[in-house]
């Protein structure tokens, strides 16, 4: 029988609680992964993936400055709104850099033990629509698990 531990990624990209949304997405970015487990020492408190971080970090950028060109003096209220908007921008930038990954990570975490079928993986992945598994021994994280792993797996 196919067992977790043998297709787990034993050195796992974590992220803490305190870090901020722009460390993480670096983090994420750096290492080419869609999620990392957060840990608080070696326990896992929540996990954070790309799209959490890309749906919180949605900026309203629609905003166009056309109908401004029909002004006499289009060109001075249309540098006077584009400083407007920077300063508004710049600001909504350094909210969110206060705002840390313990903010918006999912706290309820779905795991499973390095000595679990791989079948049980691919059902805890399938039931709960999750692309990992954080892999967790006694209390600790010791790997992770995902979609990408099982499929290897399939193919062993």
């Amino acid at each position: 029988m196919k067992l977790v531990k043998d297709y787990m990624k034993s050195k796992v990209r974590k992220l803490r609680p305190t870090y901020s949304i722009f460390k993480a997405a670096e983090i994420l970015s750096k290492y080419h992964i869609s999620g990392a487990p957060v840990v608080r020492g070696n326990r896992v408190v929540g996990i954070i993936t790309e799209t959490d971080i890309i749906r919180f970090m949605k900026l309203d950028m629609s905003k166009t400055h056309s109908e401004l060109a029909a002004e006499p003096h289009a060109l001075s209220v249309l540098l006077l709104s584009l400083i407007k908007d920077h300063l508004d921008v710049k600001k909504h930038l350094e909210e969110l850099s206060k705002i840390r990954v313990k903010d918006f990570m999912t706290k309820g975490i779905v795991s499973i033990s390095p000595n679990e079928s791989i079948i049980e993986a691919a059902n805890l992945l399938e039931k709960h629509s999750i692309d990992r598994l954080p892999v967790i021994e006694s209390g600790k994280l010791v790997g992770i698990i995902s979609r990408c792993d099982l499929i290897r797996a399939l193919v062993d």
